[in-house]
Protein backbone atom coordinates (compact mmCIF):
# COMPACT_ATOMS: atom_id res chain seq x y z
CA UNK A 1 0.00 0.00 0.00
CA UNK A 2 1.08 3.60 -0.59
CA UNK A 3 0.53 4.33 3.11
CA UNK A 4 0.37 1.77 5.91
CA UNK A 5 -0.88 4.03 8.70
CA UNK A 6 -4.31 5.58 8.13
CA UNK A 7 -5.68 8.32 10.40
CA UNK A 8 -9.42 8.79 10.09
CA UNK A 9 -11.82 11.62 10.81
CA UNK A 10 -15.19 10.37 12.12
CA UNK A 11 -18.01 12.71 11.10
CA UNK A 12 -18.64 12.75 7.38
CA UNK A 13 -15.70 10.47 6.62
CA UNK A 14 -16.24 7.11 8.29
CA UNK A 15 -19.82 7.63 9.44
CA UNK A 16 -22.53 9.69 7.74
CA UNK A 17 -23.57 11.75 10.72
CA UNK A 18 -24.56 14.88 8.79
CA UNK A 19 -28.24 13.97 8.19
CA UNK A 20 -28.80 13.72 11.94
CA UNK A 21 -26.72 16.82 12.65
CA UNK A 22 -28.63 18.93 10.13
CA UNK A 23 -32.01 17.67 11.36
CA UNK A 24 -31.05 18.43 14.96
CA UNK A 25 -29.84 21.90 14.01
CA UNK A 26 -33.06 22.70 12.14
CA UNK A 27 -35.16 21.48 15.06
CA UNK A 28 -33.10 23.58 17.47
CA UNK A 29 -33.82 26.65 15.34
CA UNK A 30 -37.56 25.97 15.35
CA UNK A 31 -37.58 25.42 19.11
CA UNK A 32 -35.95 28.82 19.49
CA UNK A 33 -38.71 30.46 17.47
CA UNK A 34 -37.58 30.30 13.83
CA UNK A 35 -40.36 29.38 11.40
CA UNK A 36 -39.93 26.11 9.50
CA UNK A 37 -40.34 27.77 6.11
CA UNK A 38 -37.40 30.08 6.84
CA UNK A 39 -34.95 27.23 7.42
CA UNK A 40 -32.79 26.07 4.52
CA UNK A 41 -31.38 22.70 5.54
CA UNK A 42 -29.08 22.60 2.52
CA UNK A 43 -27.49 25.85 3.71
CA UNK A 44 -26.99 24.35 7.17
CA UNK A 45 -25.36 21.30 5.62
CA UNK A 46 -23.02 23.38 3.47
CA UNK A 47 -21.95 25.49 6.44
CA UNK A 48 -21.13 22.36 8.43
CA UNK A 49 -19.43 20.50 5.58
CA UNK A 50 -17.52 23.32 3.97
CA UNK A 51 -16.46 24.84 7.28
CA UNK A 52 -17.54 23.55 10.70
CA UNK A 53 -20.34 23.30 13.23
CA UNK A 54 -18.93 26.46 14.81
CA UNK A 55 -19.37 28.29 11.53
CA UNK A 56 -22.99 27.10 11.29
CA UNK A 57 -23.69 28.25 14.84
CA UNK A 58 -22.18 31.65 14.19
CA UNK A 59 -23.89 32.09 10.82
CA UNK A 60 -27.41 31.11 11.82
CA UNK A 61 -27.41 32.66 15.29
CA UNK A 62 -26.53 35.94 13.58
CA UNK A 63 -29.06 35.45 10.78
CA UNK A 64 -31.96 34.79 13.16
CA UNK A 65 -30.74 37.01 16.03
CA UNK A 66 -30.34 34.13 18.45
CA UNK A 67 -27.94 33.58 21.32
CA UNK A 68 -25.17 31.37 19.97
CA UNK A 69 -24.70 29.45 23.22
CA UNK A 70 -28.42 28.79 23.53
CA UNK A 71 -28.53 27.48 19.97
CA UNK A 72 -25.52 25.26 20.61
CA UNK A 73 -26.95 23.88 23.85
CA UNK A 74 -30.27 23.07 22.21
CA UNK A 75 -28.50 21.52 19.21
CA UNK A 76 -26.21 19.34 21.33
CA UNK A 77 -29.14 17.88 23.26
CA UNK A 78 -31.02 17.07 20.06
CA UNK A 79 -28.02 15.75 18.13
CA UNK A 80 -26.70 13.30 20.74
CA UNK A 81 -29.35 10.57 20.29
CA UNK A 82 -29.20 10.83 16.49
CA UNK A 83 -25.69 9.35 16.49
CA UNK A 84 -27.27 5.95 17.15
CA UNK A 85 -28.94 6.12 13.71
CA UNK A 86 -25.85 7.10 11.71
CA UNK A 87 -24.52 4.57 9.22
CA UNK A 88 -21.03 3.95 7.89
CA UNK A 89 -20.17 5.17 4.43
CA UNK A 90 -20.06 2.56 1.69
CA UNK A 91 -16.59 1.11 1.41
CA UNK A 92 -15.48 2.02 4.93
CA UNK A 93 -15.44 -1.51 6.31
CA UNK A 94 -13.72 -2.86 3.21
CA UNK A 95 -10.94 -0.28 3.32
CA UNK A 96 -10.38 -0.65 7.05
CA UNK A 97 -10.13 -4.43 6.61
CA UNK A 98 -7.76 -4.08 3.66
CA UNK A 99 -5.41 -1.94 5.73
CA UNK A 100 -5.26 -4.34 8.65
CA UNK A 101 -4.94 -7.44 6.46
CA UNK A 102 -1.95 -5.80 4.75
CA UNK A 103 -0.27 -5.28 8.11
CA UNK A 104 -1.19 -1.62 8.40
CA UNK A 105 -3.05 0.21 11.15
CA UNK A 106 -6.06 2.52 11.42
CA UNK A 107 -6.37 5.35 13.95
CA UNK A 108 -9.35 7.53 14.82
CA UNK A 109 -9.15 11.28 15.35
CA UNK A 110 -12.44 12.86 16.44
CA UNK A 111 -13.64 15.82 18.47
CA UNK A 112 -16.59 13.73 19.64
CA UNK A 113 -16.55 11.93 22.96
CA UNK A 114 -16.30 8.16 23.47
CA UNK A 115 -19.74 7.68 21.91
CA UNK A 116 -17.98 7.81 18.54
CA UNK A 117 -16.13 4.65 19.52
CA UNK A 118 -19.40 3.14 20.73
CA UNK A 119 -20.95 3.82 17.34
CA UNK A 120 -18.01 2.24 15.54
CA UNK A 121 -18.42 -0.80 17.78
CA UNK A 122 -22.13 -1.00 16.96
CA UNK A 123 -21.28 -0.82 13.25
CA UNK A 124 -18.69 -3.59 13.60
CA UNK A 125 -15.77 -1.27 12.82
CA UNK A 126 -14.07 -0.58 16.15
CA UNK A 127 -11.93 -3.71 15.96
CA UNK A 128 -10.08 -2.34 12.96
CA UNK A 129 -8.61 0.53 15.01
CA UNK A 130 -5.33 0.43 16.89
CA UNK A 131 -5.80 3.73 18.70
CA UNK A 132 -7.91 6.84 18.95
CA UNK A 133 -8.08 10.44 20.14
CA UNK A 134 -11.47 11.73 21.34
CA UNK A 135 -12.74 14.85 23.07
CA UNK A 136 -11.67 13.37 26.41
CA UNK A 137 -8.03 13.79 25.40
CA UNK A 138 -8.57 17.55 25.20
CA UNK A 139 -6.24 18.33 22.30
CA UNK A 140 -6.63 21.52 20.26
CA UNK A 141 -9.04 21.23 17.35
CA UNK A 142 -7.86 20.53 13.82
CA UNK A 143 -6.02 21.83 11.86
CA UNK A 144 -3.72 21.90 14.89
CA UNK A 145 -1.63 18.71 14.52
CA UNK A 146 -1.14 18.09 18.25
CA UNK A 147 -3.50 15.10 18.40
CA UNK A 148 -1.92 13.49 15.35
CA UNK A 149 1.55 14.06 16.75
CA UNK A 150 0.49 12.45 20.02
CA UNK A 151 -0.86 9.36 18.27
CA UNK A 152 2.33 9.08 16.22
CA UNK A 153 4.45 9.19 19.37
CA UNK A 154 2.27 6.75 21.28
CA UNK A 155 2.14 4.17 18.50
CA UNK A 156 5.57 4.84 16.99
CA UNK A 157 4.22 5.91 13.61
CA UNK A 158 6.57 7.41 11.04
CA UNK A 159 4.50 10.27 9.56
CA UNK A 160 6.00 9.61 6.14
CA UNK A 161 4.13 6.27 6.12
CA UNK A 162 0.84 7.86 7.16
CA UNK A 163 -2.14 9.64 5.63
CA UNK A 164 -4.91 11.66 7.27
CA UNK A 165 -8.35 11.08 5.75
CA UNK A 166 -11.14 13.60 6.21
CA UNK A 167 -14.00 15.44 4.55
CA UNK A 168 -12.78 19.00 5.08
CA UNK A 169 -9.70 21.06 4.32
CA UNK A 170 -8.81 21.27 7.99
CA UNK A 171 -8.36 17.48 8.14
CA UNK A 172 -5.84 17.55 5.31
CA UNK A 173 -4.13 20.60 6.78
CA UNK A 174 -3.75 18.84 10.14
CA UNK A 175 -2.18 15.88 8.37
CA UNK A 176 0.25 18.05 6.46
CA UNK A 177 1.25 19.92 9.62
CA UNK A 178 1.98 16.55 11.24
CA UNK A 179 4.25 15.62 8.34
CA UNK A 180 1.89 13.11 6.74
CA UNK A 181 -0.12 12.99 3.52
CA UNK A 182 -3.76 14.02 3.26
CA UNK A 183 -6.82 12.56 1.55
CA UNK A 184 -9.96 14.63 0.98
CA UNK A 185 -13.24 12.70 0.92
CA UNK A 186 -15.77 14.93 -0.83
CA UNK A 187 -18.81 12.90 -1.95
CA UNK A 188 -20.73 15.87 -3.35
CA UNK A 189 -17.93 18.08 -4.69
CA UNK A 190 -18.75 20.72 -2.06
CA UNK A 191 -15.25 21.57 -0.91
CA UNK A 192 -13.29 24.38 -2.51
CA UNK A 193 -9.87 22.85 -2.24
CA UNK A 194 -7.41 24.92 -0.26
CA UNK A 195 -5.35 22.18 1.34
CA UNK A 196 -3.70 20.47 -1.66
CA UNK A 197 -4.47 16.86 -0.66
CA UNK A 198 -2.44 14.06 -2.18
CA UNK A 199 -5.70 12.51 -3.34
CA UNK A 200 -9.33 13.66 -3.56
CA UNK A 201 -12.15 11.12 -3.87
CA UNK A 202 -15.93 10.98 -3.90
CA UNK A 203 -16.13 7.34 -2.76
CA UNK A 204 -14.04 5.37 -0.29
CA UNK A 205 -13.70 2.64 -2.90
CA UNK A 206 -11.75 5.15 -4.99
CA UNK A 207 -9.44 5.78 -2.07
CA UNK A 208 -8.89 2.04 -1.65
CA UNK A 209 -8.01 1.69 -5.31
CA UNK A 210 -5.54 4.57 -5.07
CA UNK A 211 -3.92 3.26 -1.90
CA UNK A 212 -3.49 -0.24 -3.28
CA UNK A 213 -2.44 0.70 -6.82
CA UNK A 214 1.20 0.30 -7.83
CA UNK A 215 1.43 3.50 -9.88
Amino acid sequence: MRYQQLFWDFDGTLVDTYPGMVAAFATALTQLGVNDFEIDQSAIYKAMRQHSLGTALQQFSAEYTLNRDSLNDRYQRLAAPKLDQAVAFAGAAELLATVTSAGGRNFLLTHRDARALDRLAALGLKGYFSGAVTAADDYPRKPDPASLNALCRQYQVDPHTAIMIGDRNLDVQAGHRAGMAGALFDPEHLIVEESQPEVRVTRLAELQDWLTSED
